[in-house]
Parts: C-alpha cells; sequence; structure tokens
C-alpha cells in the first residue's frame, strides 16, 4: 500500500536512500536525528548494494517487528474475550491501517516505532528485559530525544504513583536511572529541539520549529492553533470535512473510530485508573505527554498523520484494559 502511495508523491524514502548511498564514511552518520536513518541505512545501501526497493522492504520489517512487540505485550498484560473468529478485540485494533502505513518505509517513522515497541515490551517484564529497554530507549534519543525525553518523564511519573506490583528496590533503580538520564541528556534534548527550555508550553522557539515544519511539507498549517486544538488535529484530523482526496477520506474513518475509542476510554479511565498497574500508568502518560510534544512541534496535519502512529499503540493498549476491566466486572454480576 504504501509503494502505491509513494508512486504518485516523492517520499522522503528517495532522499534517505540517496543521502546514503552518497555517504562516504558510514560515522559521520552517527547522530541523533535524521543522520542516525542514514547511519543504519548505509550498510544495506552502501556495503551490501541493496535496491531501494530491498531496502524499503527491511525497514517494513523494522515496523512490522514494532507493532509486533506492542501486540504481544498487549496480550501479555490483557485477557479478552473472542469477538469474531477468534480474535479478541487486541487481535482487531491492532489492524488498523495507520500504523502498518507509516511504519512500513524507509525513515524515521518504522525505527522509532521499533524502539518505542522494544521499549514498552522490555517493560512489560522489566526485571527479565532490561537489555530490550536500554536498546529501545536507544533507538528512540537516536532518533527523537524529545521522545525519548518523553519516555523517561512518564516512566518516573508511573513509577511513583504506583503503589504495588514493583518491588522497591526495583522502583528506586528505575527512579534513579531515570533522573540520571534526564539530567544527562537533557541539554541535548533542547538542542534537537531548539528550545529554550523544556516546557513546551512557553517556548518560543518549538513555536518556531513548527512554523519551519509547516513549510517543510503539504498540509494544513496547524502552528498557530492553541494546545487544545492542536491536540485535536494531531489525534482526530482529518475528519471527513478537511479530507483531501480518497487518502484523506480512508484516513477520516479511522480517525471516526479514534473518536469512539477516545469516548470509551474517557468514559472509563477516571472510575478504573486504581485497577491499572504501573506499567498500563505509563503506556497512557507516554500517550498523552508525547501527544503533548509532538502536537507542539509538528508543524502541520501531514506530519501529525504520520508521527501519531507512533504513538497510537500505547493508546490501544490503556483502551484494551479498560475493555477487559469492564468485561470482567460484566462477568461478575452475570455470575
Amino acid at each position: 500500500m504504501y509503494f502505491l502511495y509513494i508512486s504518485n508523491a516523492r517520499s522522503d524514502s528517495y532522499g534517505y536512500y540517496d543521502k546514503s548511498l552518497a555517504g562516504t564514511s558510514w560515522i559521520d552518520f552517527f547522530v541523533s536525528g535524521t543522520s542516525f536513518i542514514y547511519f543504519l541505512a548505509y550498510p544495506f545501501v552502501k556495503l551490501l548494494s541493496l535496491s531501494f526497493i530491498s531496502v524499503m522492504l527491511l525497514f517494513s520489517y523494522f515496523g512490522y517487528l514494532a507493532v509486533l512487540l506492542f501486540y504481544i505485550a498487549a496480550i501479555e498484560n490483557v485477557k479478552l474475550n473472542p469477538v469474531w473468529n477468534n480474535l479478541s478485540a487486541i487481535e482487531l485494533i491492532f489492524l488498523l491501517p495507520n500504523i502498518h502505513f507509516w511504519t512500513s518505509s524507509l525513515g524515521k517513522g518504522s525505527v522509532i516505532t521499533l524502539g518505542l515497541g522494544l521499549f514498552i515490551f522490555g517493560l512489560s517484564r522489566f526485571n527479565q528485559r532490561i537489555l530490550m529497554i536500554i536498546i529501545g530507549l536507544f533507538i528512540t534519543y537516536m532518533i527523537r530525544p524529545h521522545v525519548f525525553f518523553t519516555l523517561v518523564v512518564s516512566t518516573m511519573i508511573g513509577v511513583f504513583i504506583t503503589n504495588s506490583g514493583i518491588k522497591p528496590l526495583f522502583k528506586w533503580t528505575i527512579f534513579f536511572i531515570a533522573i540520571f538520564l534526564f539530567f544527562y541528556l537533557s541539554e541535548d534534548v533542547l538542542k534537537f529541539t531548539n528550545a529554550e527550555s523544556l516546557d513546551v508550553f512557553s517556548s518560543n522557539n518549538i513555536g518556531h520549529r513548527a512554523v519551519e515544519l509547516s513549510k517543510a511539507n503539504s498540509g494544513v498549517d496547524i502552528s498557530n492553533y492553541n494546545l487544545a486544538l492542536k491536540l485535536f488535529t494531531f489525534w482526530f484530523r482529518p475528519l471527513f470535512v478537511d479530507a483531501n482526496g480518497v487518502f484523506g477520506i480512508l484516513v477520516s474513518f479511522e480517525n471516526l473510530f479514534y473518536l469512539y475509542l477516545f469516548g470509551y476510554v474517557i468514559k472509563n479511565i477516571f472510575f478504573t485508573w486504581s485497577k491499572l498497574n504501573g506499567w498500563f500508568r505509563i503506556s497512557m502518560l507516554i500517550f498523552i505527554l508525547g501527544s503533548i510534544i509532538l502536537a507542539q512541534i509538528t508543524g502541520n496535519l501531514g506530519l501529525a498523520i504520520r508521527q501519531k502512529a507512533q504513538l497510537m499503540p500505547f493508546f490501544f493498549i490503556v483502551y484494551c484494559k479498560l475493555l477487559s476491566n469492564n468485561q470482567t466486572s460484566n462477568n461478575l454480576k452475570i455470575s
């Protein structure tokens, strides 16, 4: 599907391939941000001389692994009754096309989603998967330091608002590691986002970065929206009335479904928050804080659609858990 899409539009994937092919030194690309994609592609493009389509397929596989890790983490922690052909809501919701579409190309989307998937999968059994957590954090930092920063802050908050399920030793270990990463890497985050402070609500340069991004790609300019409208746009637009072409209409159907899911979560989360363990709370915090940060620096609707795909799996996990809690409650009432 993505190949059909880029056949009619010049994709950034071509630029990643061409820049990797033109590179003369692999280590020069080992820098956080866009250059890290060149670094990952370089050995396949330059050393193995793989074609553009071959490298696209390889990075698509990275995206597939990313969604698979989110899915495995979800079924490890959520039990739902089958709803259709032995498939539960977990399987069906992780088949929604947006996250698969934008993680199936040579670019940041597939790689950072893999980093996020490794992180949340590792955190699901954190005492057994420390290495996956570290690799996930490293990949995320190298692609988008501000998203890495969101993972650290969300984990810190999630650990300390959880009263059970985590032994004090692990809780304090996570806390001190997070504090160290917070202070050690915060300066790099500021440099990457061109921000003068970590306050995304007051940073003038973050607003400037959003304006610059709005010029870099086609789409509806959202840089001048207030935060509430930016978040609504980030999560739910296009929504039929502002859909641009057939692709926009197709995306609108999925966004309409997101509105339903969002309403369900808002309706239920306040009554079941105490039943969520730290892992689910961290997932929700990553979704909320990550959305705020990305919505602040996303310049237009086209970028919002792509970047939203990286955070929606966290939301899916929370939705499935709330659905599971309701099913359990209903079964108890019936019995």
